[in-house]
């Protein structure tokens, strides 16, 4: 009985001295779990102090900025959404430790609530989300051995971004993203910028990244606290340069508003007593209206600097509209009941009825009364050939109907004829005058235009300077 007692003590015993060993093998304490006891379990150690040896040591902040995605550019609101991934690195002396006492371990993983951060702002950022760059639900820290810790931390930013719209669409923009410290003066936390080790892209159809500069300031803040009336705040700006592709804007917007202006001009190609004439030329005009509308809900308001596009759909509108009062009145002239004024003097009339026609390819009024002349006499002379044939048939005697004069331009043709002959003369030539002086303005607008695009300089040399390109 007792030998049976004592060997199922014996068993428990075994029994619980293998669940103790079990259980010091669940919570066993690796380096890693021991190096952060050791840097954060100093009861000396504060979230909310820098770290820095004395009141006048200065805490250096280096950040850098990679931007992956440009979600968004609303033109008119002036608002840019981008993806990027920023990194902050700057060192915590109190977050050493010998890598040797502790198997080696370099660097440990830590949160961003569990040691003291940099708070940092962006401050032309539009909603609420993209004003703090340092987030606890965003990224982890990674501490060496030396107290160098560095946070990378996603970033979906809506800044502000002033569009220069003089040269849409061979544009090219600078949009700006301003980092400052927490009511830090740079005494006590200096931020520096860098480029980032991978190189940036944006994934846009629309837009290509030409660079991603980067500079720091120090700005003079004013009355930034009673006690201290003006001093120096960090600042950290990086750019964002991006180069719009015309293409689109130019096969939707650049060529067709060239050819329904140029489609406008053609009307003055069709005959006068054309039903379609005018309606044609109304049309062109709404299609280029229709182009306008569209030009205003892309781009946003300036009354300073309008783009150059914008002007140029503008003179081909006004030149469409002057387009039909023209036609009109070429139509006017060419139906008219009475002999317009350039008819009522000899210099004139000679020089609408005889010498433009020349030189703008349509015959002239001696042309015309000539044709009408050979016209009627072909006439007669088909009709004597008929009665000539009938008389032959019946036996009669042949006569000379040709014997008699066919009478002269003046007498064949009356006086209401000739002045229908006169005006549609004139309203020919003022149709291709018209065509010529129209062509000529569209001409020298759009060299005009194309020569403005041609003094493109990109972006304003003073925004240049600012985003540090040249430093």
């Amino acid at each position: 009985m007792k030998s049976t007692l004592f060997c199922s003590a014996a068993i428990v015993l075994v029994l619980f001295n293998d669940m103790n060993e079990g259980a010091d093998e669940r919570f066993v304490k690796t380096n890693e779990t021991r190096i952060k006891e050791y840097i954060l379990g100093n009861p000396d150690y504060s979230t909310t102090s820098r770290p820095a040896l004395s009141d006048d040591d200065t805490v250096d902040v280096l950040m850098s900025l990679n931007i992956y995605a440009m979600l968004d550019l609303n033109e008119r609101d002036q608002v840019l959404t981008t993806a990027s991934w920023m990194k902050l690195i700057w060192r915590d002396h109190r977050l050493q430790w010998n890598s040797s006492d502790f198997g080696g371990v370099e660097f440990v993983n830590v949160y961003i609530n569990e040691i003291w951060t940099p708070k940092i702002f962006i401050s032309n950022a539009l909603d609420q989300d993209s004003l703090s760059v340092v987030s606890p639900e965003r990224g982890t820290i990674i501490v060496q051995s030396d107290g160098v810790a560095a946070l990378g931390t996603p970033l979906v930013m809506e800044t502000q971004c002033q569009i220069y719209i003089r040269y849409f669409p061979f544009d090219m923009q600078a949009c700006p993203f301003f980092f400052f410290t927490e009511n830090f003066i740079e005494d006590r936390l200096r931020l520096s910028t860098t480029n980032s080790s991978e190189e940036s892209e944006i994934g846009s159809n629309e837009w290509f990244l030409v660079r991603l500069t980067n500079t720091r300031y120090s700005v003079l803040s004013e009355d930034f606290s009673p006690s201290i009336q003006t001093s120096n705040i960090s600042l950290g700006l990086f750019c964002l340069f991006i180069q719009r592709n015309p293409s689109h804007y130019i096969r939707t917007l650049w060529i067709p508003a060239t050819v329904l202006c140029l489609m406008t001009f053609v009307t003055f190609l069709a005959p006068p007593d054309s039903g379609e004439r005018i309606s044609l030329g109304v049309s062109m005009v709404l299609g280029l209206t229709v182009f306008q509308l569209l030009i205003a809900d892309i781009l946003p308001t300036s009354g300073v600097d309008p783009p150059i596009l914008s002007s140029y759909l503008t003179i081909n509108f006004i030149l469409a509209c002057l387009a039909l009062p023209a036609s009109l009145m070429n139509v006017n002239i060419a139906f008219g009941d009475s002999r317009v004024f350039v008819l009522r003097y000899k210099l004139t009339r000679k020089l609408f009825l005889e010498c433009l026609p020349r030189i703008c390819g349509v015959p002239s009024y001696t042309q015309r009364i000539a044709d009408l002349r050979n016209n009627f006499e072909q006439m007669v002379e088909n009709a004597c050939h008929v009665e000539e044939d009938s008389m032959h048939d019946k036996g009669a005697t042949k006569v000379n109907v040709m014997g008699a004069d066919t009478g002269s331009v003046e007498e064949v043709t009356s006086r209401t004829e000739k002045t229908k002959i006169e005006l549609r003369t004139v309203a020919l030539v003022m149709d291709r005058l018209a065509i010529i002086v129209f062509l000529v303005a569209f001409l020298v607008f759009l060299t005009i235009s194309v020569l403005a695009f041609v003094q493109n300089p990109g972006v304003p040399d003073d925004v240049r300077e600012f985003c540090g390109e040249n430093q």
